[in-house]
């Protein structure tokens, strides 16, 4: 199972594509996700949440905590 999210580059600081977001991911939070380009998207994330409950809220607490860290400061 996975879904396909847009990315609102917009919002983030410090990140220029979905590349980039999904390199940095990856080393800060240890979460893997595909970029959109890898199927023709960009600017997308394409996310697997194939796994038990309790290990997809684990990820998305991660995945929040990143885009906090990265969001614009208002």
């Amino acid at each position: 199972m996975f879904i396909m999210v847009k990315l609102n580059l917009a919002m983030l600081e410090d990140i220029n594509d979905d590349m980039d977001f999904c390199l940095k991911l990856a080393k800060e939070e240890s979460v893997i996700t595909l970029p959109g380009i890898a199927v023709g998207l960009k600017n997308w994330l394409r996310v697997t949440f194939a796994i038990e409950s309790c290990f997809l809220q684990e990820v998305l607490g991660r995945v929040k905590a990143f885009c906090q860290r990265h969001a614009k400061k208002q």
